[in-house]
């Protein structure tokens, strides 16, 4: 399976223009996608003024790199300005909504399942972060790769989407701070900081997990999800993300994982799953199967190990190479939208296969029991 790339660079706004431009070629595909989270937000209330109002002002206040970002890609694009934002904050919108309801009644949600290492478990004193990215199956066409070069700040690598913030999924700058996301169902929602923005200033603007953590400390977010990291020190965390309050853990050294709950104190009480009944607990069983592989390893995790774990099947609730229409038969349950769509492993110092150790992203585009790895230096 081939991935779109792309080159960015200069000011958001520019950078807007330059992504739509460069993904003309699925913009129909496009259009479909961001039409379809649109209907499902009308069809739950999802967008109502209420929500969409406090938002905006947050973002003036707090992100306008993301809204000059979206002005211009927009523009490129020939999309309205106002759907795109809430497509680009629709999985927050829906999150809202079912806070509300606190149901238990859904499906598979978006899910992740990444983790962090570095000595002593690792060999040579590799550090790595690896994510698999479970998302909607209709972004597998429009996975990308971003090359970007900020008008001030680090250049880094990311793996997004055609139409969303460059950084939609993880990175790696050219300092060796490597981050990812996952998302977690919360009831501590609101208006602040996404992810994606978090991230995206975290690569432009630093270069340890120590500043990191610091940065994420002084910035209003808007939660419902992790943000796990790594540095060329092997220092290791993982950020929970809260409206009112969040929580993180960390390691000098070792090992991390995160899937799509909460394990801080902070947040554990947090998570709503809110998952159907066959894959109802499959977040802590992918977390606890990933600390499970991990645990005991001295000088054995490489990128072939890591590789190894990214298609590493299993039951319904602990597969972390997720097939979930496979999956769902003879369940009763509606088969969800979700699977593992593509893999990233980000290596701030390189690794043993690269003379140079350069620092790379590795992905596979698709599921990564059957796509091919390919290698993206910083």
């Amino acid at each position: 399976m081939t991935m779109w790339s792309i080159q960015l660079q200069g000011a958001p706004r520019a950078m807007g223009r330059q992504h739509g431009h460069q993904v003309q070629g699925v913009r129909p595909l496009l259009a479909q996608v961001v039409a379809a989270r649109l209907t499902e937000l009308r069809e739950v209330g999802a967008d109502r003024a209420s929500v969409l109002d406090p938002l905006r002002e947050a973002l003036q206040e707090l992100d306008r790199p993301l809204l000059e970002f979206l002005h211009g890609l927009a523009e490129a694009l020939a999309l309205d300005e106002e759907d795109l934002l809430r497509y680009t904050f629709s999985s927050y919108l829906k999150d809202l909504e079912k806070g509300r309801q606190d149901t238990s009644a859904g499906s598979l949600a978006d899910g992740c399942t990444m983790w962090a290492a570095s000595a002593p478990v690792t060999r040579d004193g590799l550090i790595l972060v690896a994510k698999n990215r479970d998302y909607h199956r209709d972004h597998i066409p429009l996975q990308l790769m971003a090359r970007v070069a900020p008008e001030d700040g680090y250049r880094y690598v990311t793996l997004g989407s055609a139409g969303s913030p460059h950084v939609f999924s993880s990175g790696i700058n050219e300092r060796g701070l490597a981050v990812a996301d996952t998302h977690v169902l919360s009831r501590d929602l609101g208006p602040g900081m996404a992810r994606f923005s978090l991230m995206r200033e975290l690569l432009e603007r630093q270069a340890t997990v120590e500043a990191s953590l610091d940065y994420l400390r002084s910035v209003p977010q808007m939660g419902g999800g992790t943000v796990i990291l790594a540095d060329t020190t092997g220092r290791l965390a993982v950020w929970e993300s809260g409206y009112r309050q969040s929580g993180h853990h960390s390691r000098r050294e070792g090992y991390l994982a995160s899937t799509n709950h909460f394990v801080s104190p902070e947040l554990a009480g947090q998570w709503i799953e809110n998952e159907a009944p066959a894959w109802r607990g499959n977040s802590p069983a992918r977390y606890q199967r990933v600390l499970n592989a991990l645990a005991g390893r001295t000088g054995e995790v490489d990128v072939a190990w890591a590789q190894g774990l990214a298609a590493a099947h299993g039951t319904m609730l602990d597969s972390i190479c997720r097939h979930a229409p496979d999956q769902a038969e003879g369940t009763g349950d509606t088969i969800p939208p979700n699977s593992t769509i593509s893999a990233v492993i980000l290596l701030p110092r390189g690794w043993e296969g690269n003379a140079r150790r350069q620092r790379a992203l590795l992905v596979a585009a698709g599921q990564p029991c059957q796509a091919t790895w390919e290698a993206w230096q910083v």
